[in-house]
């Protein structure tokens, strides 16, 4: 038993699909980097005092 996909049509094609996810990824794209900043922002601060410590010392 299978389904008949032969009367199926689309109000879209695959060039549609990748503009509107191409736009969406635009709107989304600087929270996300934000989020990022947040979280490897310390990590680096972190890193860069270890390395003056371990200079000094």
């Amino acid at each position: 038993m299978a389904i008949d996909w032969t009367g199926l049509s689309l109000p879209f094609d695959v060039g549609d699909l990748i503009a509107s996810g191409n736009g969406l990824l635009g709107m989304v794209a600087g929270f996300v980097l934000l989020a990022l900043a947040f979280v490897f922002v310390p990590k680096v601060i972190a890193l860069i005092r270890k390395s003056f410590t371990a200079a000094k010392g």
